[in-house]
């Protein structure tokens, strides 16, 4: 099945630790900035928390090349182990691109949550319950669209989380210097990018996936009403519908969108830790 060896899973480990220390320094510094914005300690905190960044999604990187080395399959995607990282180093790298080219404040302590997630989860359940997947056209197809989709509504996720505490602090006018989000309408505007690409993924992946369960049906397997994770897929699709459908009707944006998109994630978390157990 794969499963990843010990040496493989405590490199795991030294990254997530290297990640939880970059975002412990992201975190003090925010906090100082807040206090002193003409703190010395700041410059020190920020190469800390880049440095960080860098080394964790470097060792992340090199425990997924490990993995696909030992098992001689270079697809990343094979296995729930291989995926999870594979999502995990393509959203650290959306952070590091996204900070680098056009910085968005706070962006990184809303996704890294995430990708610390995704590393656990990695551990736990490549680990415990290997997890291959079929090599079908439409099941490659499926698996794509899914993962991917997952990517762009971690991102909506992330981003509407900080439309909410923006929107929060502006309403109750505790916007202290150096704790900006950047503005409300620029994060609206990115959530609902996301969440479209997203959407359109995950229509794929629906759409796909009713033909692989219907052909489990056929088989003797179980029926997709009586599926876990495709019961939470459709929820999630009929939450991010209506993010979509945020432009058109007006009660459905600002704040609405945001609180939407981040239950979106969670269900979306919740569908990838339902696939494990199927």
């Amino acid at each position: 099945m794969g499963e990843p060896t010990t040496g493989q899973l405590a490199l795991l480990c030294v990254a997530i630790a290297v990640f939880v220390g970059g975002g412990a320094a992201a975190l003090l510094r925010r906090r100082i900035e807040g206090r002193d914005p003409q703190s010395a300690r700041l410059e020190s905190l920020r190469v800390w928390a880049q440095s960080a960044l860098f080394a964790g999604s470097a060792l992340t990187l090199a425990v997924l090349v490990w993995h696909c080395w030992a098992r001689n399959i270079w697809l990343p995607l094979e296995d729930n182990f291989g995926a999870f990282l594979c999502l995990a180093i393509l959203l650290a790298l959306f952070v590091i691109y996204t900070q680098r080219v056009r910085p968005l404040r706070g962006l990184d302590l809303f996704i890294m949550p995430v990708v610390l997630l995704l590393q656990i989860l990695a551990a736990v359940f490549g680990k415990t319950l290997p997890h291959e997947y079929r090599e079908k056209t439409w099941s490659v197809v499926h698996v794509l669209s899914t993962f991917t989709g997952f990517l762009a509504f971690a991102i909506a996720g992330a981003l509407g989380g900080m439309y909410l505490i923006a929107n929060r602090r502006l309403r109750s006018k505790k916007m202290l210097p150096g704790q900006g989000f950047g503005s409300l309408e620029r994060l609206e505007h990115l959530t609902r990018l996301s969440v479209t690409l997203g959407f359109s993924l995950l229509t794929i992946g629906l759409i796909t996936g009713f033909i692989l369960q219907k052909a489990g049906a056929n088989a003797g397997g179980v029926m997709w009403y009586r599926n876990t994770k495709v019961l939470l897929t459709c929820v999630a699709w009929v939450v991010y519908a209506l993010v979509l459908h945020a432009p058109i009707n007006p009660s459905f944006r600002g704040r609405r969108t945001a609180t939407l998109s981040v239950v979106g994630l969670v269900l979306m978390i919740g569908v990838l830790v339902a696939v494990q157990f199927v």
